[in-house]
């Protein structure tokens, strides 16, 4: 029979799976979509900003120009997901999160990192040209100074930073270092949070040239000049230096590599500590974070085809292995969030000193 009649299929005719759940998940997939596009276009088209302030439909639309019969779905929209709140007179307010996170002059604004979500979103817009022609190239420095470092300042001070400090100057040992390493430290918020918890400490922030101005202009909008300078290196090629009492990295790719060990403990004093924040490995509860990680590339890194690994790189709980048969005791591993865990490692000079039983 040919199906493409105006009579193509019984009506006792089932799909052969006996399931309608791919349906569901794409339609779930497309909510997803439209949430994060409304939520762009409100932010982007001064919907929130309208709303400081209880503002009605009317008064909204007056100051962005939207129009009336799309920003009304729109607003109660945001309502459902906790963008607005409504009022019993029908004005919308941002609520206390869009406050903190998505108004101009927001404490913990969010702008690098949602201009970093759009970016990873219109990837998957071009797909069809990437499956054909492989992933878009980013300069490394570029990528790293305008989109990534910022988006992880914002995300990393709305209290990840605060958690990391609170647990490092938890340390007997945290009191008495004079000389800290943020090894590919980026914005330097943890080096300027950590000085802060000791009035003794002094910091050096290690990252490629093309970062460091934005890490030297955070030091400067923190006052934290007299104490924290910054140093120019690929820590895959330079030495980091020597002489450290802590050596804090943070989600970098330093964190699971082998081979950079043998430099992590020359830059340590005997008993220095050793604090490698990094993401768990675990299953991507996204099925498809994995090829978001692989439609973009930086010159210069290799990436592996599992998200957050690049070349050279291996399981955490390997490289915790790794790091006992190198002259390190890794003393305990500390949530950090539900991402990720703190490594607290020890020098001992002392291969096969593996894991403290304690």
């Amino acid at each position: 029979m040919d199906r493409s009649s105006s009579n193509p299929f019984s009506l006792e005719e089932t799909p052969t799976s006996g399931s309608e759940a791919p349906l569901h998940f794409l339609e779930k997939a497309l909510g997803g979509l439209r949430c994060f596009q409304a939520f762009v276009t409100a932010y982007e088209g001064g919907i929130l900003e309208a709303c400081r302030e209880p503002a009605s439909l009317a008064d909204i639309c007056g100051k962005t120009g939207a129009h009336v019969g799309i920003a009304g779905p729109l607003c109660e929209g945001l309502v459902r997901t906790g963008f607005l709140s409504r009022d019993g007179s029908g004005n919308y307010q941002v609520t206390v999160a869009s406050r903190d996170f998505f108004l101009a002059d927001s404490r913990f604004s969010q702008k690098a990192a949602i201009a970093q979500m759009k970016e990873f979103a219109s990837l998957f817009y071009r797909l069809p040209d990437i499956l054909q022609k492989g992933p878009v190239v980013y300069p490394r420095g570029e990528q790293f100074r305008e989109r990534v470092i910022p988006a992880m300042a914002e995300q990393s001070r709305c209290g990840l930073v605060q958690r990391v400090a609170g647990i490092v100057s938890s340390l007997p040992e945290f009191h008495s270092a004079r000389r800290l390493l943020d090894l590919g430290g980026g914005h330097g918020l943890y080096a300027i949070a950590l000085t802060r918890k000791n009035p003794d400490l002094s910091a050096v922030v290690f990252d490629l040239p093309e970062v460091t101005p934005v890490t030297r202009e955070m030091i400067r909008q923190y006052g934290a000049q007299e104490r924290i300078t910054t140093q120019e290196g690929d820590f895959f090629h330079d030495s980091l230096g020597t002489g450290y009492d802590i050596l804090f990295s943070s989600s970098n790719p330093s964190g699971k590599m082998p081979a950079l060990i043998p430099k992590i403990s020359d830059a340590l004093n005997p008993g220095g500590l050793y604090l490698n924040k990094q993401v768990i490995d675990s299953p991507e509860e996204d099925p498809f974070a994995d090829l978001e990680w692989n439609l973009w590339a930086l010159d210069g890194m290799k990436k592996t085809e599992k998200r957050f690994r690049f070349e050279g790189s291996v399981r955490l709980i390997e490289y915790n292995r790794m790091l006992g048969e190198s002259g390190f005791m890794v003393r305990n591993i500390v949530p950090v969030d539900g991402r990720s865990v703190m490594t607290i490692a020890q020098k001992t000079g002392v291969r096969g000193a593996g894991r403290d039983a304690s």
